[in-house]
């Protein structure tokens, strides 16, 4: 897995190594649950990350990552419809998004799950409900250090 990619027109440099600024990265967060989706914003404003696009289904974000950039997407895996491993195999067949980090969000976290998703290519997982401390970890796997 390569290392973490600063994000682009938003990094600083300390020790010679360039640092996403957390007031500058854009995440999408991708979850059918209005709940969940006010606690990751929450959670990423405790990190400093103020610019969140939220999307409740697998269409709406498609449609955003269309017409936006984004460092990071946090995906819930169970939604209605098109679930989050449909769209992260969609997104890795995509050009434009086969590179985006993604951090699989999901309370499903049973051993024949996982493994199918980790040979779908997902590296991320996050546990629901979400912690900002578990977050903060992944983000920076996903996109370097923040600062």
């Amino acid at each position: 897995m390569p290392g973490p990619r600063p994000c682009p027109g938003s990094i600083s440099i300390q020790k010679g190594r360039a640092m996403p600024v957390a007031e500058s990265v854009r995440v999408i967060c991708v979850d059918d649950q209005e709940s969940m989706l006010r606690l990751h914003r929450y959670a990423f404003a405790q990190l400093g990350i103020k610019m969140v696009t939220e999307c409740t289904s697998a269409a709406a974000a498609l449609e955003a990552v269309r017409s936006s950039d984004f460092h990071l997407m946090t995906l819930d895996w169970n939604m209605p419809g098109t679930d989050g491993l449909t769209l992260f195999k969609m997104l890795r067949g995509n050009p434009k998004t086969a590179k985006l980090p993604i951090v699989m969000v999901t309370g499903n976290a049973e051993e024949h799950s996982v493994k199918t998703a980790i040979a779908a290519g997902v590296r991320l997982f996050l546990k629901k409900p979400v912690a900002v401390k578990d977050l903060k970890i992944r983000v920076e796997a996903a996109i370097g250090k923040l600062t």
